[in-house]
């Protein structure tokens, strides 16, 4: 395991995550809870993870073990997340209290999205009230559910990643 490479473009991650994180927010909220705005999300993640490997198996040269691979990745990969989960917090919590215009963000796109449906008006507002009843706070314990979360899908994504980075011997006898 190559710390410095895994910190590295964690880091980087971690630091586009916050400017992309910035960005919806100054720009337009709603972006914030588009699905393009994970996918690219997972972009990001992905992209960090491939170069850090990359980096890893131009330093070590030669062979590149599929566990090498995806344990740079997967941590690659937490450090970017966890900068990004702190920041989310730090935004949500301190900078502004954002978890009121989410909500409400949410709220407009939950009622299209039953009109659209052509769900009856009683089980609309039915829905509608127990969607409001949720708390959108990020506080330590969404975070943290947050964080683990990140760090599954980090060694899923590392999983993946690893297939298409390694590197086998040419001679399978010198292994």
């Amino acid at each position: 395991m190559n710390k410095p490479v895994i910190f590295q473009f964690g880091i980087l991650l971690g630091l586009v995550s916050i400017a992309s994180l910035l960005m919806t927010y100054m720009v337009n909220l709603t972006w914030m809870v588009s699905g393009w705005n994970s996918l690219i999300s997972i972009v990001m993640v992905f992209a960090a993870m491939i170069m850090a490997c990359l980096e890893d198996r131009r330093i070590q040269g030669g062979p590149y073990d599929y566990g090498r691979a995806v344990v740079t990745a997967a941590c690659t990969g937490a450090v970017g997340s966890l900068i990004g989960i702190a920041f989310t917090g730090l935004l949500y919590n301190v900078i502004d209290n954002l978890h009121l215009q989410v909500k409400e963000i949410m709220m407009t796109k939950m009622q299209s999205s039953l009109d659209s449906f052509g769900m009856d008006d009683a089980a609309a507002e039915k829905a509608l009230e127990a969607f409001e009843q949720r708390d959108f706070k990020q506080d330590f314990r969404a975070l943290g559910t947050a964080a683990l979360l990140s760090l599954l899908m980090n060694l899923l994504f590392g999983l993946l990643v690893g297939i298409f980075v390694r590197r086998k011997p040419e001679n399978p006898f010198e292994a």
